[in-house]
């Protein structure tokens, strides 16, 4: 895990092994999979593209790429296949409707068919896959691959030099086994196809590098700015709750007067977990090679942040 303060790297603690076969130890250059903590990553380089006059986040999708929306792989699945959705609720698909998880899309349809689950806009619900549609958009968009767009807006400019949406065979001697609940290892995943919802690769200090730029930026009256003050304010409440909502890429919980920001990441054999302050630049960096690894997180975040945290509570970071 790594702890930030005031905005800045404090420390980076390393436990266990990244393999229990050969036991060897974890480092801070071991590479594990950070699932979706990609999103609020993804988030950000879109809204400076839209901060660039690149692309209006508050625009129907289909301005930008006609229907239909075809999905033409099948994410988990060895074999491939294409998919075409043509539904006039398209229409009411926008960037900030994909990055508020209120796109109506279901959360991970690349196992089952393609179909709105509620209509745009309605209600909160987590959606893996209005990001995939998000992804075919902004490919169209910027001439470029996922991938190419990642590395030249995002991770180049971060210094996030050992980390990737796809896998490199380099990351073979530093990469972590994964773990599931029983504590069986868990097949590794050479993913080729990047998305924002599940392959990216990193280290903790790299995806520190990433939080340390978010809490800067917040500062800053720049383009980033911009593009972090509308990630970190509430746009749609969760569960009802009041201190439960959700920005553009990231979770919040209001705390008192402050706002934390925060997501999880929960892939095959790999929990981790990020949460920040925006008012005081504290925040916890949490990468796991455990199915088991976000059931440590609320004791882990108490200790290191202080006080009570009621999104813990919610199904959000419970389900697994």
């Amino acid at each position: 895990m790594a702890l930030i303060e005031q905005g800045q790297l404090h420390a980076i603690e390393v436990f266990g092994v990244r393999d229990q076969k050969s036991a060897l130890p974890v480092t801070a250059n071991t590479i594990f999979e950070a699932g979706s903590l990609g999103e609020p990553m993804y988030a950000y380089a879109v809204l400076l593209l839209a901060a660039n006059g690149k692309f209006y986040p508050g625009a129907p999708l289909t301005t930008y790429l006609p229907l239909p929306y075809v999905r033409d792989f099948d994410f988990f699945s060895p074999t491939s296949r294409t998919e075409s959705l043509y539904d006039p609720l398209l229409n009411q698909i926008t960037a900030i409707r994909v990055m508020n998880h209120t796109s109506g899309m279901p959360e991970s349809a690349w196992n089952q068919t393609l179909r709105f689950q509620s209509l745009p806009g309605q209600k909160w619900s987590y959606s893996n896959e209005g990001y995939l549609y998000l992804q075919h958009v902004v490919e169209h968009v910027t001439g470029e691959s996922s991938e190419e767009f990642l590395s030249r807006s995002l991770l180049r400019p971060a210094g996030m030099v050992r980390s990737n949406f796809i896998w490199q065979e380099a990351y073979a001697a530093e990469m972590a086994t994964g773990y599931d609940r029983s504590g069986a290892p868990v097949a590794a995943h050479h993913y080729s196809r990047p998305t924002a919802t599940a392959t990216l690769y990193a280290t903790i200090g790299d995806y520190t590098r990433f939080v340390m730029r978010l809490l800067a930026s917040a500062q800053e009256q720049t383009a980033h700015e911009s593009a972090v003050s509308l990630m970190l304010n509430p746009t749609v409440s969760v569960e009802n709750a009041n201190s439960f909502s959700w920005g553009l890429g990231v979770g919040l919980e209001k705390n008192g007067d402050d706002f934390f920001f925060f997501h999880r990441g929960n892939n095959p054999g790999f929990q981790c977990f990020v949460m920040a302050s925006r008012k005081t630049g504290a925040g916890i960096v949490i990468f796991t090679n455990s199915g088991n690894g976000l059931d440590a997180v609320p004791e882990i975040v108490g200790a290191a942040l202080g006080g009570n945290h009621p999104v813990f509570k919610s199904s959000f970071l419970r389900s697994q």
